[in-house]
């Protein structure tokens, strides 16, 4: 019974709040952390290789991550349809539905449709960069070191023009996401409107540099910036 009753407080909206919050600088994190390592490929085939590798040394550290990352996310998904259906049905009537329309940002109103976007576009990107289900011939690439040649396998992803597309439409739903997410977490921590301001400032400021960096690597890509 105790134990039940450390997480009653995590059913409440409040506490579902922090959920999300939580959860989602997790993710945030990841991001940032995937970001930092795709952006390799600019160091070379050598390079982006020998970390790829680097990573598949320590499996049983990948594989914490990637529970971790997996718990995350499927927290912060749950927790954010329960508030949603818990928002609808506080709502008053049709009157109030229409005002709040008009007061809420685009990022706001889509963040149910980016939400969608992104798990689709994870799903594709572990099918063709994780799995390699997608292209299996560049999966099977090996470089001169004898180690699988990831760096070919992304380049030669990125030639795809539709495969660029979806990356590029995936990379606009992330900046909405984030950017209202760090919005809604000013209200959440119970800032004042000036720390809110920040955070939501900063917010967009991370969310735009986080996409021009992603997607600075498909666009190098098809600029012949980036060659397999």
């Amino acid at each position: 019974m105790q134990v039940f009753r450390l997480f009653r407080p995590l059913a409440t909206s409040v506490g579902q709040k922090c959920v999300m919050a939580a959860s989602g600088l997790l993710l945030v994190l990841f991001v940032l952390g995937h970001l930092a390592g795709n952006l390799g490929v600019f160091s070379g085939r050598d390079v982006f290789n020998g970390y790829a590798a680097l990573l598949h040394s320590v499996p049983k550290l990948l594989w914490v991550v990637r529970i971790t990352l997996v718990v995350a996310f499927v927290l912060h998904v749950v927790v954010s349809i329960r508030l949603s259906i818990q928002n609808r049905k506080a709502r008053g009537g049709q009157a109030y539905a229409r005002r709040a329309w008009q007061t809420t940002s685009l990022a706001s109103r889509t963040m149910l449709w980016a939400g969608l976007v992104l798990l689709a576009f994870l799903v594709f990107h572990l099918c063709h960069l994780t799995w390699g289900w997608v292209y299996p011939e560049h999966a099977r690439l090996i470089d001169a070191e004898g180690r699988p040649d990831v760096y070919a396998q992304v380049v030669l992803g990125f030639q795809n023009v539709w495969v660029v597309v979806f990356y590029m439409l995936a990379q606009v739903a992330l900046f909405m996401h984030l950017s209202h997410g760090f919005s809604s977490a000013g209200h959440t921590l119970g800032l004042n409107s000036v720390g809110s301001r920040v955070l939501r400032v900063g917010g967009v400021v991370l969310s735009g540099g986080i996409f021009a960096l992603y997607t600075s690597i498909p666009l190098a890509v098809q600029l012949g910036v980036l060659l397999p």
